[in-house]
Parts: C-alpha cells; sequence; structure tokens
C-alpha cells in the first residue's frame, strides 16, 4: 500500500494477497493499525501533500490531484480533518519559517562539521528491515539494547553472514511535525544485495530509491538525531537553494556498536531535486 500511494488501490486485492477472507483482513487490520485501510490510505496520502506542501511551491490544486483529489475544496476539507488546518494556512506556516530562518545567522550543531556535506549519486539498494511505530526519539538508531537490533542480529545469525558484509541502515518514513507521534514510522534494517533468502516473520523487504541525495555527517550518540534532523530541514535547507524530493530520507552507520556513543558517525541521505 505505502509503495502505491499515487495509484488506485483495490481493498479486496490487498486482502487476497494476505491470504486472509476480506472480511476477516479488514477486522485484523484496524485491531493492529487502530485505523481501517481506507483511512490509512488517506491518511498516507495526506501527509504526504502535507510534506510537498511544506517543501516546494507546486500549486495546491496539482497537490491535491496527486494525492487522489478532484478538487481544492474535497481536499480541503479532507486535509483540515486529518492535519487540522487548511493546505493554504499549513503553507503559510512553513513559509513564514522559511522567512525567520533566512534572516537568522545559521550556526552548525554538535556533531556536524563544516566539511560533512557533499552531493551524492546514490544507485537503488535493498534492506531487509523491521518497522518500530513511534516517536523518533523510542528508537534514534541502532540502540544495541533494543529489540530490533536484537531481532536484525537474530537475522544475520540465520542468514549466516558476517557481520561486516552489510550496512545498517535507518529510514524516517515520516515527519514528526506533520503524523500523530504514536504514528511514527522508523525503519531499520541492513543491506541484503542480491541474497534471496526466506526473511523471518516481523521483517521486511523494501527497496531505497537511486537518485541525488544530499549527505550530511554526522557524529555523536543516536539520541541527539531527532534534533539534528530538525536542524537540516528546520533551518539549514531553508538558507540554501537546494530543492528536496517528496522521499524519506535515510541514515547509513558507519560503526554503529562503537563502545564510545559520542563517536557513532551516521551519514545522512536527503532525497533531493
Amino acid at each position: 500500500m505505502e509503495g502505491q500511494l499515487d495509484e488506485t488501490i483495490g481493498l479486496n486485492q490487498i486482502a487476497f494477497f494476505t491470504g486472509y477472507s476480506d472480511w476477516h483482513f479488514h477486522r485484523l487490520f484496524k485491531k493492529v493499525q487502530g485505523e481501517n485501510v481506507k483511512e490509512y490510505i488517506r491518511r498516507l496520502r495526506l501527509e504526504k501533500a502535507a510534506y510537498e506542501l511544506k517543501i516546494t511551491n507546486f500549486p495546491i490544486l496539482e497537490i491535491a490531484i496527486e494525492a487522489g483529489f478532484l478538487s481544492h475544496e474535497a481536499f480541503s476539507k479532507a486535509f483540515k480533518r486529518v492535519i487540522g488546518v487548511t493546505p493554504s494556512e499549513f503553507r503559510k506556516k512553513y513559509q513564514k519559517k522559511k522567512s525567520l530562518s533566512n534572516t537568522n545567522h545559521q550556526t552548525l550543531p554538535n556533531g556536524i562539521s563544516k566539511f560533512g556535506f557533499q552531493k551524492k549519486t546514490i544507485q537503488s539498494f535493498s534492506i531487509a528491515f523491521i518497522r518500530h511505530i513511534g516517536s523518533y526519539e523510542e528508537l534514534p538508531g541502532p540502540i544495541p539494547e533494543s529489540q530490533e537490533v536484537k531481532q536484525i542480529q537474530s537475522l544475520i545469525q540465520n542468514w549466516n553472514l558476517s557481520q561486516t558484509n552489510h550496512k545498517w541502515i535507518g529510514i524516517s518514513q515520516d515527519d514528526p511535525e506533520i503524523s500523530p507521534k504514536g504514528k511514527i514510522r522508523f525503519d531499520l534494517g541492513i543491506t541484503i544485495g542480491s541474497l534471496q533468502k526466506k526473511i523471518d516473520q516481523g521483517f521486511g523487504i523494501q527497496s531505497i530509491p537511486g537518485g541525488q541525495y544530499l549527505q550530511i555527517r554526522y557524529q555523536g550518540n543516536y539520541q541527539g538525531l531527532p534534533k539534528i534532523y530538525d536542524w537540516i530541514l528546520n533551518e539549514y535547507i531553508k538558507t540554501t537553494t537546494i530543492k528536496l524530493k517528496n522521499q524519506p530520507p535515510w541514515e547509513c552507520y558507519l560503526n554503529p556498536f562503537e563502545n564510545n556513543v559520542n563517536k557513532r558517525i551516521t551519514d545522512i541521505y536527503i532525497p533531493i531535486r
């Protein structure tokens, strides 16, 4: 569903692929997710539209049509019900933030060096991942004692992989200024290359899109990553001519289990146009 938000999604077709009956699938989905399939898809489409409003100057009607709405009025009504304000009010709020950012002298936060910025072209690659639902502060990276890290390490053992022939990756699927705190999705996983193996229960496979990225190197405790993202997206980017792309940012952990947490190095990849 998440990979086909821009397309028409047949709800009964989704149920068919799960192996459950339509009724049983929808009942289970709402029990686990807290919202039915239709509400889930509409919320994700509106949150994606909200991020588009935040990072671009594209016409609101164009964004509405991309989100599956046929009129500005229908989009505004649904947007306000989910996001809390109209699309125009939402955009105005972030345009005001941008003008304030441009008038302030920006200083680099701890862990970021002026030499740690570069633009890169990345080829698409796949990861095996496990999803955490909740605020980014709960799991800001591969915290060694976390349940998610233990499950990934178990997967590595089950696959008889070397600890050094893959990279640890984290994907921040949602903007915490847009998505409800209890529904924020963070995917933590490892690169799998061309491996064709059966994944354990609870894991998924997804592809990181290739393309242009701004890479920013951060050295420090993973607990500091949410504030670094806030600085990048709400302060730094707004003082540059860089155009963001409406895709989730992701990060690569270069030495994820370094004992000195302040020496852990994370490369943050921000999709750009």
